[in-house]
């Protein structure tokens, strides 16, 4: 897949990890960010089961990966090489698509989550559905806590566009 082809979660994630702006991200992005900048790409998510079913049935040259950031504590999805994930993370509970040649990882520092999709998604609802509802996506280093998007977050989320 192209980079023009490439995914509004995937884009997202590159444009965070390598911004020079206080949002920089050193892992991945969390559960209620994706929700809330598709919302502002204008193709918003039903659920957090359409999320990740959308994650996980996109094609991509690496395998997104569900793990909990030693940083802030929350989920967040990435992504690594296939390669090293075989190799690497070969003991992963694997979700794969039923439509094409992809998985999610779910890394063992998340393993609560579970090891199917129904699970998986059932526990990151619990988790994040009412973030979500009251729609503060983002997650505050500074406050440790949820916050609305700020207004540079919101052009950074446009500029993939």
């Amino acid at each position: 897949m192209n980079s023009q082809q490439n995914p509004y979660w995937y884009k997202l994630l590159k444009l965070f990890k390598t911004t020079e702006t206080k949002y920089r991200i050193s892992t991945g992005l969390t559960i209620p960010f994706l929700f809330g900048a598709h919302q502002i790409l204008g193709h918003p998510f039903k659920s957090i089961d359409h999320l990740i079913r959308t994650i996980i049935d996109i094609e991509i040259d690496k395998y997104p990966i569900i793990q909990k950031c030693p940083d802030i504590g929350k989920h967040v999805v990435m992504v690594q090489e296939k390669g090293y994930c075989k190799k690497y993370f070969a003991n992963f509970p694997e979700i794969e698509s039923e439509i094409s040649n992809n998985s999610l990882l779910i890394s063992t520092n998340a393993h609560t989550l579970g090891k199917n999709f129904e699970r998986v998604c059932f526990n990151l609802n619990a988790e994040y559905a009412d973030t979500i509802n009251i729609k503060e996506f983002s997650w505050s280093k500074r406050s440790d806590d949820w916050r609305k998007f700020e207004p540079q977050e919101i052009q950074l989320i446009e500029s993939i566009k």
